[in-house]
């Protein structure tokens, strides 16, 4: 008899450039840049949007109608109502937004973590100076203009790292990391405060950097970080349970 145990999976799915093409229209759709009876972009411009061929397109596109996001109208491709998809297509939206929401802060936490290690060894009081300026913006901003206040904060830690190749690194993808992101417009958006913003994570971490401690800074920047994306997911996954929820009392079940 053997002693290993039972195991039950589910084969992997391969992912496809068509695959990831219609991820993204999809998440564009369901974040409202591409709005209802809109026309989708011309197969040539999508080409050039995604660096990808005509076949990968159009194999998008036909998944993009079979999946109901997408209807034609002669030789036009029209964006459908979001409201009218079927529930486990915004189940879908909300596992990619999960997925997204993990890779992403999994990936700042990688580099903010050492950048602010660095910071707070190498920085100079004009540059703390700075970031207190910064941090004050984010106590005092709300809404979109948060976002803008906040990534400002974190590049200024980046640049006080005095690590010119790290720091570039993370600059270049400054519109990565604090692009406003769908899942936010599309499971509701949170207050600065209420994903751990300036009133919490970013003050811990101007008071490490200060205090010339490294260990405590990258050790700020990791709460910080992981705070919002736990924070993140629950948004998500509440949005989920809230949707499933009113699918059962729409259907009676």
């Amino acid at each position: 008899m053997s002693s290993s145990a039972a195991l039950t999976a589910t084969p992997i799915k391969r992912v496809t450039l068509a695959d990831t093409v219609v991820t993204q229209l999809r998440r564009e759709i369901l974040a409202g840049r591409l709005e209802a009876g809109q026309q989708l972009p011309a197969e040539h411009e999508l080409c050039a949007a995604f660096g990808v061929g005509r076949t990968t397109v159009r194999e998008a596109l036909r998944d993009l109608v079979a999946a109901g996001f997408a209807q034609r109208e002669g030789k036009r491709l029209l964006v459908t109502d979001p409201s009218e998809l079927r529930q486990e297509e915004l189940d879908y939206a909300a596992l990619a937004a999960r997925v997204s929401v993990l890779e992403l802060y999994d990936t700042r936490k990688l580099l903010e973590v050492q950048l602010a290690k660095l910071a707070a060894e190498h920085h100079s009081e004009r540059e703390l100076d700075d970031l207190q300026r910064q941090l004050a913006s984010t106590e005092q901003a709300e809404e979109v203009s948060y976002h803008m206040a906040d990534a400002e904060f974190h590049c200024a830690i980046a640049r006080m790292s005095k690590n010119v190749v790290l720091a570039q690194v993370y600059e270049s993808s400054r519109n990565l990391f604090f692009r406003l992101p769908t899942y936010w417009r599309l499971f509701g958006q949170a207050s600065a405060g209420g994903i751990d913003g300036a009133s919490g994570g970013h003050r811990r971490i101007v008071q490490a950097i200060a205090s010339r401690d490294p260990e405590a800074a990258g050790q700020a920047v990791f709460d910080h970080l992981d705070a919002v994306q736990r924070r993140l997911i629950q948004l998500i996954d509440r949005g989920a349970e809230d949707r499933s929820f009113a699918s059962l009392r729409m259907t009676g079940s």
